[in-house]
């Protein structure tokens, strides 16, 4: 999880290549400097990310009723998307607030599962229809055809409709709507 705090910092410093001698030698002094402070930063966010994963999976049940064993599922492949092996770089450390909110959503939402199974299955599936046109794009995509920044924007943008359907206090940074995000898919699509 270090190395992976690490890395993430390493690629917050080095947003590209640099291509020169004096470039690289300017990138080597400030990662000298500044490698150890932005990896403890880094440390900390995951640290609140632990937290609230830690959270979520004590509230999820090992073996939930067939009425919440749907969105019990959703919820794991969620975490599995989440929190994958790597996930801190893989995220980025300007994320990591984000994910710490994704998991605090899912929080919410198995609090009141059991008080709203309807309405529980009719967002999931509110969400699968826009993860199912998503799963498309990313198929249909060749390599070239779209940059991996507009196309993993997309996946957060569902995630924040998670977090609006399910835990709107919480806020998003920016408005979402399965209508946006249609029109994104469109747009990367194109």
């Amino acid at each position: 999880l270090l190395d992976d705090c690490a890395d993430a910092a390493a690629d917050l410093m080095v947003p590209k290549p640099v291509w020169t001698r004096a470039a690289f030698a300017d990138l080597v002094q400030r990662a000298g400097k500044e490698l150890g402070p932005t990896t403890q930063a880094a440390v900390s966010r995951v640290e609140k990310v632990l937290a609230a994963s830690h959270e979520v999976r004590v509230a999820l049940p090992d073996k939930p009723s067939p009425a919440q064993a749907d969105a019990v599922a959703d919820i794991r492949s969620q975490l599995d998307r989440l929190l994958p092996k790597g996930f801190v770089t893989a995220t980025g450390v300007g994320r990591l607030n984000d994910l710490t909110r994704y998991l605090t959503a899912i929080a919410r939402r198995l609090d009141r599962l059991p008080h709203a199974l309807g309405a529980d299955r009719d967002r999931m599936s509110r969400v699968h229809a826009v993860e199912d046109a998503y799963d498309e794009l990313v198929q249909a995509l060749s390599p070239v055809r779209a940059s991996a920044d507009d196309v993993r924007d997309i996946a957060w943008q569902i995630e924040e409709l998670r977090v609006s359907l399910w835990a709107q206090q919480l806020g998003t940074p920016r408005p979402v709507s399965e209508q946006r995000i249609y029109k994104a898919i469109d747009a990367v699509g194109r």
